[in-house]
């Protein structure tokens, strides 16, 4: 399966990325609001997180904030990441990643090529 990922350098309201993802079929599976960090636990705060998913199971991930990857690999500054996941269409997933990228001002990284290439 092809993930593409996103850093965006703002951070846009929920309501602005599911309204976004509604408008284009996607709905809201699954939410968790920021944890009270704990300073103690040595463990980096985690962002909000709101996955939404279409018919064909496209997948949108809105982490809403800066994140630390806790296997140690350094990630780009950042207010917030998105993550796709392709389903079983994939104009489907081609539409959601441009629209979101033309909306919020960001760019995927992965390949149109690397994407048929692993699908097709």
């Amino acid at each position: 399966m092809v993930e593409l990922t996103a850093f965006c350098a703002t951070c846009p309201p929920v309501e602005r990325v599911t309204h976004a993802l509604t408008s284009l079929g996607f709905h809201l599976t699954f939410e968790m609001a920021a944890p009270v960090r704990r300073p103690y636990l040595n463990i980096p705060p985690l962002p909000a997180q709101y996955h939404y998913q279409d018919t064909h199971g496209t997948q949108v991930i809105f982490l809403a904030g800066m994140d630390t990857d806790l296997d140690g690999q350094r990630l780009p500054p950042h207010a917030c990441r998105f993550f796709a996941y392709p389903g079983a269409d994939l104009a489907a997933f081609r539409r959601v990643t441009r629209s979101l990228a033309v909306l919020l001002a960001f760019s995927w990284q992965g390949s149109e090529r690397e994407q048929g290439q692993r699908i097709a």
